[in-house]
This record gives structure tokens, sequence and C-alpha cells, in this order.
């Protein structure tokens, strides 16, 4: 595998200056990007904040290759379709391998279904510029709807294996009550790409975040999750520096055949750059890597 970095973990310097981050997030060693919408502001809020000719000419240069993109569950509804179309003509542009779907905030099945049906069409349409499509998960997919069978299990059987892939975020699923090795097993027939970081030692004692809530319960909306989240910040931490074991999650990836596994740091008391060098320096002292 490959060590990749989500935008989401500069997010606040990118904001201030998106080219000159983007730069320095190079210089670090970062070659393999997978982008966020970073700008609502900009016409050109696609992950690198620019014309496609431009990102063309400094993506080149950097000698950097853009392995994903996440987009939203608004940006997946019907109404949102001539929109979409554009995010991913500019990502087939930028040579992205495989956009997703970060996270989807529902309160029933149903609504999972609905949002299933519309990861299919965007699986779809990335079929048609060469790109595969993929889901990210985050702790609320752990909801054990009946004995054994999660959010996440329905997600799987209602997407189509050959057009939706799965990004596992191990940290997410920690704190959703899951063993992460075990859960990249579990999914391991879809899975493309991991995201890392790690747990910090202040969390070794927290079952997850569900904070009291049942297992059998989603999250109905952003701010719902937002809030139970409120508080814990601390509780992330830069990869090696706390209590998850990354020698076995890489071994796990390597075996599977994931490609990258991709550093998205929440949250952090680092500055942004500072807290990413942490991250990739802790990174270069595991095996299984490849660095080329």
């Amino acid at each position: 595998m490959k060590v990749a970095l989500q935008f989401f973990t500069v997010r606040n310097e990118l904001k201030k200056d998106p080219e000159g981050t983007m730069r320095a997030v190079a210089d670090l060693g970062y070659r393999y990007w997978e982008t966020c919408s970073f700008n609502p502001d900009s016409e050109y809020n696609y992950g690198l904040d620019m014309p496609l000719g431009k990102a063309q000419s400094l993506l080149k240069e950097l000698g950097v290759t853009i392995v994903g993109c996440h987009l939203m569950q608004q940006d997946l509804v019907p109404e949102n379709r001539d929109a979409l179309l554009r995010n991913l003509d500019y990502q087939a542009g930028i040579g992205c391998e495989s956009p997703g779907l970060a996270a989807i905030f529902v309160p029933t099945l149903d609504d999972v279904k609905r949002c299933c049906d519309d990861m299919n069409v965007c699986a779809e349409l990335c079929r048609e510029r060469g790109m595969k499509f993929h889901f990210h998960n985050h702790w609320h997919e752990f909801a054990e709807l009946e004995p054994g069978h999660y959010m996440l299990d329905y997600i799987m059987e209602w997407t189509d294996p050959s057009l939706v892939d799965m990004e596992i975020d191990t940290f997410w699923a920690a704190r959703g009550g899951m063993d992460p090795v075990q859960t990249l097993y579990r999914y391991q027939d879809r899975l493309c790409m991991i995201h890392q970081k790690d747990i910090s030692e202040k969390a070794r004692n927290k079952k997850d975040f569900f904070y009291g809530r049942d297992r059998s319960q989603m999250v109905g909306d952003m701010g719902e999750w937002m809030q139970a989240i409120r508080g814990y910040e601390e509780d992330f931490a830069e990869v090696g520096t706390g209590i998850m074991d990354l020698q076995a999650i890489i071994n796990a990836g390597v075996e599977i055949g994931a490609k990258y596994i991709t550093l998205e740091q929440d949250y952090t008391t680092y500055p942004e750059l500072e807290s990413a060098k942490i991250s990739l320096d802790h990174f270069k002292t595991y095996s299984g890597l490849d660095w080329t």
C-alpha cells in the first residue's frame, strides 16, 4: 500500500492558501492525495480550488496523483445532478481514481436505501468516466440493526459491488465498537482504501462514540453527529502516537490488496501541517508500505 493524504487533514490551511498549502503537502512527501471540497465560495470547489488546466499543470509539476475525492450526501441527490456532473468531469480531468461519498446521515433504513440508489447512479457516472466510486464510513454505520447485521452491511447489500468499493476508516470502526482488523477482513471483497489516524491514550477506556446510544439507533443528521463528538476532539491522535495496532492494520491491508492507506486527521492539537508531518514520519517506521 502507498500512503496518501485526505485534504480534510489540512482543511483550514487550504482555505487560507490553497496552492501554497498543496505545495507544502507535496514538500512533506505526500504525493498521493484524496481531496475534499474545502471552499464552498469558489467556482472551482472540486478539491483543488482552481480551474482544470491550472490544476493539471500543478499536479504534473508536483508529481502528484489524485487517488480519490470526497463528495457529500447532498451532492448525489437527483436535483443536484448538473453540479455532480461538473464535479465528476473535473475529477476525471485531474486523473482522480475514486470519488467517494464521505458519509450519510439518515434516520431510517428507507433513507439508507434511497442513498444507496443515489450512490449506484453516481457510481455508474464514475464508471463512464473511467473512475470507481466508493463509500467511506464513520461510527454510526456500525449501528447493529439486527443481531450481527450493521447499517454498513445494508449499504454493501444495496450498492452494486461492481460499481461501489469501500474505504474503511479504522478509527471510526473502532469508535463504533468494532475491531479494526476484523472489520477490514469483513469487507475485504470491496476494500479499496484505508483511512487512518490514531486513538489517543485519553480514549483508551471509552467503548465507542455512541455515548449511551443504543446500537440499534442510527444518526439522523450531521448536526446530531457533530454534537455527539463535541468536546472529544482530543480523542484523535496522530498516526503512531496512540493506542491502535497500526502494524496489524497495515498487514491486513497489504494482504487484502488495498491500494492506499490514507491519513485523515479529523482533529488535532497541532498546527495542521505539523500534524501531517508527525503522521508521515511515523508511517515510515512501519513495514509493508510502498514508498515508490
